[in-house]
């Protein structure tokens, strides 16, 4: 027994130490990464620099721009327009050099975690930087996203070739910094907040020396959304806490739906939410601190708050968790938010509350009347919040089939619903999903103000099913019960308690990840002669018997590390660059233009090569220089730009 005892203490210790050396490896990996995408910022800023002369906005998007600056801001300068501009034109440079250099982007993207290391909370706090992060930033430049891409708390956001970012360290300036009190230009203070004598830290004061900061506050002439997410292969905890601090511009005229939100979810391996908090910039939320700034802007802060999200739905399942701030929809008003201890943390009492419905997965509920269905979570109200109401809604295809207005069982923490199968119809058949609803009363100084919570089953697969209701055995012949990978689910998804035979054909479809065909069985499914999977087709079959759980076990994938190479449009043209010679050919004196640039120096060679003229000017677009002394023939006039580009032309001396 001693023996054994030693060489499983033995075992453990060697399986933490590759553990440790793994995760190790993983975050020298990631900070390899990490400095290499530092590098291509550095390109792209220099990129933008030697364009930023090149190219214009075009004419509609400037017209646009400036119609909407002036239906957004009452006295508008002609400097404030011409930031706005040029931020605007610098968005579509970034675009641009992306465009033209489509490898750089990879290196922004976090690498996927091994499955070894699964969710061990890697730099869960930012203390070792941002390995396993990953970061990108909308910028919409206004009017011409406008309202089509605002929908508030329920905007779209994806990682595409362009919009890729990599955190700079406490630069306030940019969408994402790393904050850093060991590294130069750290501020203990939101400078914000601390302009208007609010000294709110910039780092939280029960953690250690690095903190997210996502978004800035310049706002103004481009609607900026950023978001930062993180892939997990395996998620290991029931919930997900973490601290927030948010920082929010709001103005009175708007309403709340184009108001600067902060949106932070937990999406499954399918990309469903699991739990989703959302936080819109709104004074009468007495979770906010509020600064009046004039009669048309207030601030909005809460300082240092804790948060938690419900996974339990997806435990030991991959999921991602994703951290989105956003301006207001017209763009002058900011949102900016600083994160910190994502993982490995626990919240004592969550600032928001929780909901939180217990994963279901029924099969063929029994319709006999005297057998109740019951559906049952947990809650933790809003701090100083009480539970106003609770209801269940009974989904299909996303239309409520049934709503129940109020639990069978209640206490201060959890809820039961209990209802019979006729609340699924007459007759049903196919999916359902369970949905619960909370609205929560807080009493604020502006009066009571409501929280609303809302939390589905994230169970893998539908929470009840009536499909075959799992009849024990099943044969599939061709013609009949051929099937390709887009057809309905009632024709892709087979399941029998015993066995499957199978002798038809499955097609090919678009071959997107998931889009195929699945049969599980409790004893075998059996592919007879007669059966084919044609090339380009996807097929799979499980002993897995009647769990209605259709899903492809694919190995780990990090979902939130595919860069899609979507296509934008550039809102930009290239400016005609001409320079010209007045006169050509001359015999005095020549002026030199350039149209669309400015330059720096002149030189002029002979035709074989031999300096006759060099001399630095200060920058300017129009030079005069006298060529009367020089020999009848042909010579070549360089002009060298400010971004080291050079122009030549030819002149001829007479």
């Amino acid at each position: 027994m001693k023996i054994v005892k030693l060489l499983l203490f033995c075992f453990i210790w060697l399986s933490s130490i590759t553990s440790f050396a793994q995760v190790e490896d993983y975050l020298k990996l990631e900070q390899n990464r990490i400095t290499k995408a530092q590098n291509i910022e550095k390109e792209v800023q220099a990129f933008i620099v030697k364009n930023i002369g090149k190219y214009k906005l075009t004419n509609e998007i400037e017209i646009e721009t400036i119609q909407h600056l002036n239906d957004e801001i009452e006295e508008l300068s002609i400097k404030e327009i011409e930031v706005a501009i040029e931020k605007a034109k610098v968005v579509e440079l970034r675009k641009l050099f992306f465009k033209t250099f489509p490898d750089k982007k990879k290196e922004y993207i976090a690498n996927p975690i091994s499955s070894s290391i699964r969710q061990s909370c890697v730099n869960g706090d930012f203390e070792d930087g941002t390995a396993s992060y990953s970061f990108w930033s909308d910028a919409h430049p206004q009017p011409a996203s406008g309202s089509s891409f605002f929908q508030s708390c329920g905007t779209p956001t994806v990682v595409t070739g362009t919009n890729v970012v990599t955190p700079s360290v406490n630069n306030f300036n940019s969408t994402i910094t790393l904050i850093d009190n060991t590294a130069p230009n750290y501020q203990q203070f939101d400078p914000v907040l601390a302009s208007f004598g609010q000294n709110i830290p910039t780092l939280n004061t029960n953690s250690g020396s690095k903190c997210i900061k996502l978004n800035n506050t310049q706002g103004y002439g481009s609607s900026d959304l950023t978001t930062m997410s993180r892939y997990m292969p395996s998620i290991n905890q029931p919930t997900i806490d973490f601290n927030f601090s948010l920082v929010m511009d709001n103005k009175v005229a708007h309403g709340q739906d184009i108001q600067p939100y902060f949106r932070v979810r937990v999406l499954d391996q399918n990309n469903n939410v699991v739990d989703q908090i959302c936080i819109i910039a709104d004074p009468e939320n007495c979770l906010f601190n509020r600064i009046n700034v004039s009669n048309s802007r207030r601030i909005l802060y809460t300082g240092w708050v804790c948060a938690r999200l419900n996974v339990q739905d997806i435990l030991n399942q991959p999921g991602t968790i994703e951290f989105s701030v956003s301006d207001c929809q017209p763009s002058q008003h900011f949102g900016t938010v600083y994160i910190d201890n994502l993982c490995g943390f626990v919240c004592a009492t969550p600032q928001l509350g929780a909901l939180s419905l217990d994963p279901t997965n029924i099969n063929c509920p029994n319709a006999t009347p005297e057998v109740p269905v019951n559906v049952c979570g947990t809650y933790q109200p809003p701090v100083n919040a009480t539970l106003n109401t609770l209801s269940l809604n009974i989904i299909q295809n996303g239309n409520t089939i049934t709503t129940i207005n109020a639990p069978t069982q209640l206490t201060s923490d959890t809820f039961c619903f209990s209802f019979l199968p006729s609340a699924f119809g007459a007759n049903p058949s196919g999916s359902f999903e369970f949905e619960v609803n909370a609205t929560f009363n807080v009493a604020c100084p502006a009066g009571t103000y409501i929280y609303d919570m809302t939390d589905n089953s994230a169970n893998v697969g539908p929470d009840v099913t009536f499909i075959d209701c799992c009849l024990p055995t099943l044969i599939l012949i061709a013609p009949a019960d051929n099937v390709t990978n887009l057809d309905a689910t009632t024709a892709t998804q087979k399941e029998r308690s015993d066995w499957i035979k199978a002798t038809n054909i499955v097609e090919v479809g678009d071959a997107v990840f998931q889009n195929g065909v699945v049969y599980h069985a409790g004893n075998y499914v059996e592919l007879n002669p007669g059966f084919e999977a044609v090339t380009g087709s996807q097929f799979s079959a499980y002993i897995e018997g009647c769990s209605s759980n259709y899903i492809y076990r694919n190995s780990d994938t990090n979902s939130s590390s595919t860069v899609e190479g979507l296509l934008e449009e550039l809102n930009v043209t290239k400016l005609n660059i001409e320079f010209l010679i007045v006169p050509n050919p001359s015999s005095s004196s020549i002026e030199l233009i350039m149209k669309g640039n400015q330059f720096r120096n002149i030189s002029i060679t002979t035709i074989d090569g031999k300096m006759v003229f060099d001399q630095n000017i200060e920058l300017t677009d129009k030079a005069r220089v006298d060529v009367s002394r020089y020999a009848n023939g042909v010579y070549i006039v360089n002009l060298l730009t400010d971004d080291g580009d050079v122009y030549s032309k030819k002149l001829i001396k007479n």
